[in-house]
């Protein structure tokens, strides 16, 4: 009985649901960068190759408004698709805060500040550094909750103006992703890695809709004895 008045609660406050679990992820991952110390030392051929950015720092920070937006979004277009992306990115970063026990990752890429270095975009890397540090990287988050935010939009119905919508997140999509390695904030093994944490989980959640999906086009087939061979039998 308890239980139903908890899941009727949530359902009546569904932006319960994040708020919860955002305070329970902050405190993990907190004690996870106080407790545990990197082990293995991410690192690729191709990420000496990746130029130094510092532009890049506004898709970077604009990933957090950009992702408190997008849940805010889908929890106005209703309960479906909000829980959906519940189920999605939280599953994602409980994996990534087990993962992160058990194979603790940090780098070794970022450069120590320069005093020749000014100008605003470059000052707001150097404060993101003190934030953020370089443990905890793979699989990156931050790439790994923007693509799901980019398949739980792709896979919206009824959704207005589908085409620029999708196009505009693609974008964002991109730009975050890039902006990770452009800033020596991970590797290219870390943006692979939150790729492909965000591909199987995606197929996880939604594998219903894959599954009527392929129902409604099977149902929309023509079936044999119609169509254009059904015509030449009639006719026949």
């Amino acid at each position: 009985m308890r239980i139903q008045k908890i899941k009727a609660w949530f359902h009546k406050y569904p932006l319960m649901i994040s708020v919860c679990y955002l305070a329970f992820y902050l405190y993990a991952f907190h004690w996870l960068e106080e407790n545990v110390v990197p082990k293995y030392i991410i690192h690729c051929k191709l990420d000496e190759l990746i130029p130094f950015c510092e532009a890049f720092i506004l898709p970077y920070i604009f990933w957090f408004p950009y992702i408190i937006g997008c849940f805010l979004w889908f929890c106005r277009r209703g309960w479906e698709d909000y829980i959906k992306l519940c189920r999605m990115v939280f599953s994602g970063l409980t994996i990534c805060l087990i993962i992160y026990y058990i194979f603790p990752t940090g780098l070794n890429l970022r450069l120590a500040s320069s005093p020749h270095e000014t100008g605003a975009l470059y000052n707001l890397v150097v404060m993101l550094r003190a934030i953020d540090t370089p443990t905890n990287v793979c699989p990156s988050i931050h790439v790994m909750n923007t693509v799901m935010v980019f398949q739980a939009v792709c896979s919206l119905d009824n959704l207005k103006h589908r085409r620029l919508t999708i196009a505009v997140h693609f974008v964002i999509m991109v730009l975050i992703c890039l902006s990770t390695v452009l800033l020596d904030q991970h590797s290219v093994i870390d943006v692979v890695c939150g790729a492909m944490m965000s591909f199987i989980l995606h197929g996880l959640v939604y594998r219903v809709e894959w599954r009527s999906e392929v129902s409604r086009q099977k149902a929309k087939m023509p079936k044999s004895g119609s169509g254009i061979n059904g015509i030449y039998k009639k006719s026949a």
